[in-house]
């Protein structure tokens, strides 16, 4: 979790051997995605970042820290030894993808609640061991929308 500062994570395209490419960030091996051409690769780059991303602040995990050029172009070396259909005629691509935003600033809001209603709120948060500001977020973000 970073706060203000937006971080930029390398991205790699590797081109498909049936067109494409797919992505991969050595930085997050839970991101990845795949794209019909570069346009399309950019944009799913930036959605798969920015869900795994979402999933370690959730967590409350620390964001890795982004890799260099380098870096990312020995994790592609050793990546693609093991990779069916990867397309050697092209190279791949290094974009660098910006990471979205995660400020974590608690926020003081009022809300109306009827008494009877709060109870019951602050009688589960207790027995789930948490504050109510906790156990509320925590429903929130679990309440299937």
């Amino acid at each position: 979790m970073r706060g203000e500062k937006v971080d930029y994570y390398i991205a790699v395209f590797i081109p498909a051997k049936e067109g494409g490419y797919g992505v991969f960030f050595p930085d997050l091996p839970e991101a990845n995605s795949q794209g019909d051409d570069v346009a399309e690769a950019m944009m799913m780059a930036s959605d798969a970042l920015a869900v795994v991303l979402d999933e370690y602040t959730k967590a409350r995990r620390e964001w890795p820290q982004p890799s260099n050029l380098a870096q990312a172009m020995d994790w592609t070396v050793a990546a693609i030894k093991d990779m069916p259909g990867v397309d050697v005629s092209r190279e791949c691509l290094y974009p660098l993808i910006a990471a979205p935003v995660a400020d974590d600033t608690p926020v003081k809001v009022l809300i109306s609640v009827a008494k009877g209603r709060l109870a019951s709120i602050d009688a589960k948060a207790r027995r789930a061991g948490m504050s109510r500001s906790k156990f509320l977020v925590r429903a929130a973000e679990n309440y299937p929308a």
